[in-house]
């Protein structure tokens, strides 16, 4: 039987071929090539919210597929940016949303946003990251949840953003073996909890 650290390990070890396996994949390449191709008509959050190809692809790539129902929400995202820091996304405990206004930053760069490097091969690498992981979780869930722990891991500041990601939560409090009644305690307890029990520098 193969263990879940079998299965990661022979994923991780050679990162940029199961990336290349992934893109290869029928409905990754036609996905990626219409982001490609429409990605430099897109000029407004307007434009982003109608085309639903784009705004899709450009969600998953941030681990957000599963707010794309959340329209309104996403707007408000965009819309208001990064740059003030009372803005939206900004306030919200999962850095996700934040990451996503700055990919596609139209609040800051207006028509020009999708034409800078991130908002193209950037989001293309993000979308084939999200892919790779979810077909790994299909077949394991707790290697979707190690490869998501190994990419995520050096942008954690502390015990807080980390109880914010429940997929970080998961693994964390499985490798502190921690018991379910401490997920019932408040949050800042557990942050505290977390932050005093892992080197979170040390990611």
């Amino acid at each position: 039987m193969i263990t879940t650290y079998t299965s990661y390990a022979a994923i991780s070890r050679d990162i940029p071929g199961s990336l290349a396996r992934v893109a290869e994949q029928p409905d990754v390449a036609r996905e990626t090539a219409y982001y490609l191709a429409n990605i430099g008509n897109i000029k407004s959050v307007d434009d982003f919210m109608s085309d639903s190809r784009i705004y899709n692809y450009a969600l998953k790539a941030h681990g957000l597929e599963d707010m794309a129902y959340a329209k309104a929400f996403i707007r408000k995202v965009m819309t208001e940016g990064v740059a003030n820091s009372e803005a939206f996304a900004l306030k919200l405990a999962d850095s996700r949303y934040a990451a996503l206004a700055e990919t596609l930053n139209f609040e800051a760069f207006g028509a020009a946003a999708t034409s800078f490097d991130k908002a193209q091969k950037g989001v293309v690498e993000k979308y084939q990251r999200q892919t790779l992981e979810e077909d790994a979780g299909a077949e394991n869930p707790g290697v979707r949840l190690a490869l998501y722990f190994e990419r995520t891991a050096p942008s954690i500041k502390s015990g807080m953003e980390i109880l914010a990601d429940d997929a970080l939560a998961e693994v964390v409090r499985t490798v502190l073996q921690l018991p379910d009644e401490v997920a019932g305690l408040g949050v800042d307890p557990q942050g505290a909890f977390i932050g005093g029990s892992i080197d979170i520098e040390g990611f």
